[in-house]
């Protein structure tokens, strides 16, 4: 045996090892993601919901009703200040201030939705020839109630 063949066999070996080495860290990453990630989540929203509302649309669903923000978190069971962080999401306050974020909880979102469906309101998806929006989900309008007085009264 010569001293060739012996390097030949160690350039074999490492690579024959870094290949394995990689393949293991492949492996570990997808069983990391997959056991920390709930990858159900997402689908299992999105098939409660046909639709996630913008801003624009929640804004335009509670025009298109005649609420205020108050009748609405009151019907929807959430707060105000929930409803307006919904519709105000993306939307940036004169120069130099922050960004208003979305830190709402998607069983808030889901329970506006369900506050809007419920007054026969209906989210539109975009298609390839219209955009996004809101209406009535019957030619006859609006089939719910306002929310009572005391509901919408401020807590002291």
């Amino acid at each position: 045996m010569t001293s060739s063949d012996s390097v030949e066999r160690d350039k074999t070996n490492f690579f024959i090892e870094f290949i394995m080495n990689t393949i293991a860290f492949i492996m570990s990453t997808m069983a990391f993601i997959l056991n920390n990630v709930d990858i159900f989540f997402f689908a299992a929203f999105f098939g409660s919901m046909a639709i996630i509302p913008s801003a624009e649309m929640l804004r335009a669903a509670r025009a298109l009703i005649g609420w205020n923000q108050s009748q609405l978190a009151a019907s929807a069971g959430v707060a105000r200040p929930t409803v307006y962080k919904l519709e105000t999401r993306g939307v940036t306050r004169g120069e130099g201030r922050r960004e208003i974020a979305d830190n709402a909880t998607l069983e808030s979102v889901e329970a506006i939705v369900q506050a809007y469906e419920a007054q026969g309101v209906e989210f539109i998806e975009a298609t390839s020839s219209t955009g996004s929006g809101v209406r009535w989900r019957t030619p006859a309008g609006r089939t719910g109630r306002d929310p009572s007085e005391e509901s919408v009264k401020k807590k002291k």
